[in-house]
C-alpha cells in the first residue's frame, strides 16, 4: 500500500507534446490500450510497473503482480520491446509448495507506424504483441498461456487548442484466447497536455510531457497519468477500472544517429 501512494503522489505532484510510453509494454501508447504515434528515433527505455490484478489478462494469477520492459524506437515508423511479467505460482508448479513469483511471462512485442499524423489526417500504426506465438493465432488453437497476445490497428489524430494538446484514439485488437476474448474489438482514449510556460518548453526543461489519460480499454475505464522528469525519468500511473492502481517508473535516453 506504501508503494501504490508514493508513486500515485509522484504523478499527481506533477500533472499541474510530445509522445509518451506505456510503462508495462515498451512501446508508446496510453495506458492499456496502445496509439499510433511514435518516439523519436534512438529512443531507448527500459523500467518496472506494478500491476493491479484488474490490469491484467483473465489468464493471470488472480494476484497484484509486477514486471519489467526494454524497448526501443529503431526508426520514427518501427518500435521493439520486450518485456516481463512475474507470476504467482506453486513452487515447480506443485500445489503442496508455497506460493510466491516464481516464474515470468516473457513476450516481445513490435508497432509499425507506416503513416505519420499531418495536419489533415492522423497517424496510423499496426502491432502485435508477444510475436512469438503468431503460429498459435493461425492455429486457431485456445493456448493458456497467451496472457497479452494480440493484434492490433489504431489510428490517433492530436489537436492544438491555443497551446494546449488533445488527443483522440481509437484502436481495434483481437486477442486469439478465449479467455480474453472480452478485450477482442475496439478500444478509445483521449489525452491532454496542458501547454506549459516557456522555462518548461525547452528540450532540457525538468519537467517536459505532462499527461492526463482518459480511456475504455475494451473492459472498462482508466483514468491515469504521466510525465517526464529531468529528460530522463518517465512516471506513469493509473486507475484501473476504478478498483485498483499501476504505477510505473522508466528511464527513456535518446541515441543521437
Amino acid at each position: 500500500m506504501q508503494l501504490r501512494s508514493y508513486l500515485l503522489l509522484i504523478v499527481m505532484g506533477c500533472l499541474t507534446q510530445s509522445v509518451a510510453g506505456q510503462d508495462y509494454h515498451g512501446t508508446t501508447g496510453l495506458l492499456h490500450m496502445p496509439s499510433a504515434e511514435t518516439d523519436s528515433a534512438g529512443t531507448f527505455r527500459g523500467g518496472f510497473a506494478y500491476f493491479d490484478r484488474a490490469f491484467l489478462p483473465a489468464l493471470m494469477p488472480d494476484h497484484d503482480s509486477f514486471g519489467y520492459i526494454i524497448g526501443i524506437t529503431a526508426f520514427h515508423w518501427l518500435e521493439i520491446s520486450y518485456g516481463a511479467t512475474m507470476l504467482w505460482m506453486h513452487k515447480n508448479a506443485d500445489k503442496d509448495m508455497p506460493m510466491s513469483f516464481y516464474n515470468e511471462d516473457r513476450r516481445v512485442n513490435v508497432k509499425l507506424r507506416p503513416l505519420k499524423e499531418g495536419k489533415w489526417w492522423p497517424a496510423v500504426a499496426v502491432g502485435m504483441d508477444d510475436i512469438g506465438r503468431f503460429k498459435h493465432i493461425s492455429s486457431g488453437k485456445d493456448i493458456n498461456n497467451s496472457f497479452f497476445q494480440n493484434i492490433y490497428g489504431v489510428v490517433s489524430k492530436n489537436f492544438d487548442i491555443r497551446g494546449h494538446r488533445l488527443g483522440a484514439h481509437i484502436a481495434y485488437r483481437y486477442y486469439p484466447s478465449s479467455a480474453n476474448s472480452d478485450r477482442r474489438g475496439v478500444a478509445a482514449g483521449i489525452t491532454y497536455s496542458p501547454r506549459l510556460g516557456a522555462s518548461l518548453q525547452g528540450p532540457r526543461a525538468w519537467l517536459q510531457r505532462p499527461r492526463v489519460i482518459v480511456e475504455w480499454d475494451g473492459v472498462g475505464v482508466n483514468v491515469g497519468g504521466d510525465v517526464l522528469l529531468l529528460r530522463h525519468l518517465f512516471v506513469q500511473a493509473c486507475l484501473v477500472h476504478g478498483q485498483g492502481f499501476m504505477g510505473a517508473l522508466s528511464y527513456h535516453y535518446t541515441i543521437k544517429f
